[in-house]
Order: C-alpha cells, then sequence, then structure tokens
C-alpha cells in the first residue's frame, strides 16, 4: 500500500487528518475491506462503478467510488491490487502522482 500512503501522507496538511483519512479492516469472508475517504482532495467528486476483479492466482478485489469514499474490498493477498487500482484511479483523474 505505498502508494495510498504516499497519498495519505500528501493529503495531510494539519487539518484534513482531523476529518479525514483511511480505514481498513480485515473481514470474515476472509479478507480485507478499504475506505479511503477523498473528499476535499483531487479525487472528491470522482466516480467509479462498483467492479468485481478477478486477480491472479485466485484472488479478487471489488472497488468503487461514491465521490466521497473510495472503497475496496478484497481477498487476504491482494491489497497490492487495491494499491495499484487506487494509483491508477488518481493518476487518471489528474491528482498527481506520489513517490513509491
Amino acid at each position: 500500500m505505498r502508494f495510498v500512503q504516499a497519498w495519505y501522507a500528501a493529503n495531510c496538511d494539519g487539518e484534513w487528518e482531523h476529518e479525514f483519512g483511511i480505514r481498513m479492516a480485515t473481514t470474515d469472508n476472509p479478507g480485507w475491506h478499504i475506505e479511503i475517504d477523498v473528499s476535499e482532495t483531487e479525487l472528491e467528486g470522482v466516480l467509479v462503478e462498483r467492479v468485481r476483479h478477478e486477480l491472479p492466482d485466485g484472488e479478487w478485489m471489488i472497488s468503487w467510488s461514491d465521490g466521497a469514499v473510495f472503497h475496496a474490498a478484497c481477498s487476504p493477498l491482494a491489497l497490492c491490487y487495491v494499491d495499484e487500482l487506487f494509483m491508477t484511479l488518481a493518476q487518471d483523474s489528474g491528482a498527481g502522482s506520489f513517490p513509491p
């Protein structure tokens, strides 16, 4: 999750991080659920349709954004794919790039 970490750090300005941020939790299917609050960032308002991604080695990921929160749910070993997808979303949306 190197890109997500860099994106978060770049948005911390002494105020944003007090109201917004990233939440991660494990799920019982098993897997992860990630919520990245994009409010008051370059990604606010960017809508992403809910899509299930079938990944190599039987891994999977579901992702979407309502314009305020980017959501992803994934299998236990698929966090790297969430990071890659979020990086692509940020770059395609003109939010810039961050060091890996």
